[in-house]
C-alpha cells in the first residue's frame, strides 16, 4: 500500500456500497482518530442514526471492514476488547 493510498481504496467492498455509508464509515474514523476506543459511543450512535434516518444498515461485511478500519491502530489488548464487545453484542 503506498502512503497515499486511503484505507478506503483498499477494500473493493466501498466501489459498490452505497455512497451514505461510505460517508459515515469516513465520519466515523475521522472522529474516532486518535481517541480511545471508551469515547466511542457517542459516535457510534450518530452514525446508526444517520444510516436510520436513509433506512439503511451496515452488513455484517461492512461491519467487518468497519471494523478493521477503526482498530488498524490499536494495540494488541485493545484489539481484544473490540472482539470481546462485539462477540457480546452479537450475542444479544
Amino acid at each position: 500500500m503506498s502512503q497515499s493510498q486511503s484505507i478506503f481504496e483498499q477494500y473493493d467492498i466501498f466501489k459498490t456500497m452505497h455512497p451514505v455509508k461510505i460517508q459515515v464509515m469516513k465520519d466515523l474514523a475521522d472522529n474516532m482518530q486518535g481517541r480511545d476506543l471508551k469515547d466511542a459511543a457517542p459516535f457510534l450512535m450518530a452514525a446508526t442514526n444517520k444510516l436510520k434516518q436513509n433506512n439503511l444498515s451496515f452488513s455484517p461485511e461492512e461491519m467487518r471492514v468497519l471494523m478493521d478500519i477503526l482498530t488498524k491502530d490499536m494495540n494488541p489488548q485493545e484489539k481484544a476488547k473490540v472482539e470481546m464487545m462485539k462477540n457480546f453484542i452479537q450475542k444479544r
